[in-house]
């Protein structure tokens, strides 16, 4: 019996009722899987963050996992060669032949095919591949979806807690930057702003890259013309190691870096240095800036992204400097990102309304963000010893409005 699609090994992978319980590597050391990982929708390994058990000892082992039909795949797609796979762990294949040698050291083979279809009942016709990665969830018990789903009104005030604990994370780090070079008076720290921002619009996958640019590229040696900007970045950029992970067009470092050209010659970003204002008029004002204005016929970064670097930048330096008499309420909405979307059905089930809990506040968006990072990396293969939700259990019977209110939110938690 042969899959249809490479994909549809991908669903056996990742659906506990369709992975066999017993496996073993070519080796014949058996592996327990305890979270068969993230589903990755973009560019690198098939799983991240996966954890097993390995052997008599139980050995566990925790990175990523790469699914192919069989194990020459690995070979001919070149992972060997490519650094996002230097943290696979697994490499599951539904049939049998030699192990790659160019497999990251340690890294386990296991062939999955054999074990499925020892099962008689198994039909590939049954997976719905529609239903993977967000409509099937691992089938261990989510203590926090049961809580906090049904309880829109805890939801938020959990995810605003969050999102203000996320700030002020990122206002510490900012304001010890600031300290470190107060020596340097105002050029200094223009110039963290904008290697701040920078980094930003790097993204994830090049934003230690975009940073160095930054630093090899000060802001008072960049060209005050957008085309003579965009050279002398393109020429920085010559110096560094790109992830080319994105092939479409205007997610390529060289497009990204020339947005941000225009970001600093075309537009009043700097003057955001001392927003102080960020009620939703203001916020909305600053994402038209940041993105060239309405008038403008090539933007320089889409709505969602200008949003990120008002949460990840903007709003966390004016904390920094104690421009904030508070911390905002609403945050203009970013794009919704993959950890996002995975934390949001762990805590609200596949059926939520996003726009009832999340999608259009940006700090509830940065609040899953900080639940992802706290909790879901590192407790989802055991959710029941998760803490997120248990803190409210004994109060069910009350009324919101009569639940204390706790602002701290690793207590809140």
């Amino acid at each position: 019996m042969k899959p249809m699609t490479e994909r549809h090994v991908q669903a056996i992978w990742y659906d506990v009722s369709l992975r066999p319980e017993r496996l073993y590597t070519r080796h014949g050391s058996e592996v327990r899987v305890l979270s068969p990982g993230e589903w990755n929708l973009g560019p690198g390994p098939d799983f991240r963050n996966a954890v097993l058990e390995v052997g008599r000892e139980h050995r566990r082992v925790a990175g990523d996992v790469e699914i192919h039909l069989c194990p020459s795949d690995w070979d001919f797609h070149r992972h060997g060669a490519d650094p996002r796979y230097r943290n696979v762990i697994a490499h599951v294949t539904w049939g049998c032949g030699p192990e790659p040698s160019t497999l990251p050291p340690g890294a386990l083979s296991i062939w999955i095919g054999r074990f499925v279809t020892a099962n008689p009942t198994f039909s590939f016709d049954a997976i719905d591949l529609m239903a993977y990665p967000y409509a099937k969830l691992p089938t261990s018990e989510r203590p926090c979806e049961g809580r906090i789903a049904h309880d829109p009104d805890l939801a938020r005030e959990i995810l605003s807690e969050a999102g203000r604990h996320r700030l002020r994370m990122k206002s510490r780090r900012l304001a010890g930057r600031l300290a470190e070079r107060a020596s340097g008076g105002a050029p200094a720290r223009r110039q963290i702003f904008y290697e701040e921002v920078m980094t930003a619009l790097g993204y994830k996958n090049n934003a230690s890259q975009f940073r160095h640019v930054a630093e090899r590229v000060p802001l008072e040696e960049l060209p005050r013309d957008e085309s003579g900007a965009e050279t002398a970045l393109l020429t920085a950029a010559t110096f560094e190691e790109w992830n080319l992970s994105c092939s479409r067009p205007h997610n390529l470092p060289e497009t990204r870096l020339a947005n941000a050209a225009r970001v600093f010659t075309e537009t009043e970003s700097m003057a955001l240095i001392s927003a102080s204002d960020f009620g939703e008029v203001r916020c909305r004002e600053m994402v038209e800036t940041l993105c060239g204005g309405r008038e403008r016929r090539m933007r320089c970064m889409g709505r969602g992204r200008a949003a990120a670097v008002i949460a990840n930048v903007i709003a966390p330096f004016a904390m920094a400097e104690g421009r904030l008499s508070g911390l905002p309420e609403w945050l203009p909405p970013e794009d919704i990102s993959q950890p996002v979307r995975l934390t949001a059905f762990r805590l609200f089930g596949r059926d939520h309304n996003p726009a009832a809990f999340y999608s259009t506040n940006g700090l509830l968006i940065q609040g899953l963000l900080q639940i992802h990072r706290d909790y879901c990396l590192q407790l989802h293969p055991a959710c029941e010893r998760c803490r997120l939700g248990d803190r409210h259990r004994a109060e069910a019977g009350l009324p919101f409005a009569n639940r204390p209110r706790l602002p701290d939110y690793q207590r809140l938690v």
